[in-house]
């Protein structure tokens, strides 16, 4: 029990310093908050794929359909709040509703939080590694995923590439474009492509200071 005891002290000890620097970094490198970085945005989705799973039987494909929508708040002061909420369906077994919460210490150079972490600017270029944040969660940027955006400053449009998991059997290629159609809106597309077919397509529009 005391050896026990002692390994479990030992692995907390070690990894208290890891959990500070987390926590400290933001401050640590001089990010402040960006008054003119608040802002409101709402995203709606919907898409649609394929996955690969396995039974005694051997492989087999399995389509899926899903939507979803999120809301949230970015404030003045380093911090945003926001609600994720979804539907997927793979049409043989019944339909899952699922909500997640988005609350996140969130500077214009790092965001760290309930749905993951991004290194950079949303308006420039950033990496991230990022969980159950944007829908559609399955068909769209993945429920699991990481990768980098950039943004085109002339045009307005944002791109984004990486790789997901989940509903899929192994990682895939991702990627996103989005641009402006009005003022304060726009449109996103999303694709994705793995291996033995796995793949997903879906569209959705953002607003923001709505």
């Amino acid at each position: 029990m005391t050896l026990k005891r002692s390994s479990r002290e030992q692995k907390r000890h070690s990894l208290t310093p890891l959990f500070i620097f987390i926590l400290l970094f933001p401050y640590i490198v001089g990010f402040t908050s960006d008054s003119t970085s608040a802002y409101t945005e709402a995203l709606i989705a919907v898409g649609t794929g394929q996955y690969v799973y396995h039974d005694c039987s051997g492989s087999h494909t399995r389509q899926f359909n899903d939507a979803g929508v999120y809301v949230g708040k970015k404030f003045e002061g380093p911090y945003r709040i926001g609600l994720a909420a979804g539907t997927w369906s793979n049409g043989s077994e019944q339909t899952v509703l699922f909500a997640f919460p988005d609350l996140a210490l969130d500077w214009k150079m790092f965001s760290l939080g309930t749905t993951g972490i991004r290194i950079g600017s949303r308006n420039e270029f950033y990496l991230e590694g990022k969980w159950l944040d944007q829908p559609p969660f399955q068909s769209g940027k993945g429920a699991i995923r990481a990768g980098f955006g950039l943004r085109l400053k002339d045009s307005g449009t944002s791109m984004w590439f990486g790789s997901n998991v989940i509903p899929y059997d192994t990682p895939g290629a991702a990627a996103q474009i989005e641009f402006p159609f009005q003022e304060n809106k726009f449109l996103f597309l999303n694709g994705r492509v793995g291996k033995e077919s796995e793949r997903g397509i879906s569209v959705g529009v953002r607003f923001t200071n709505f």
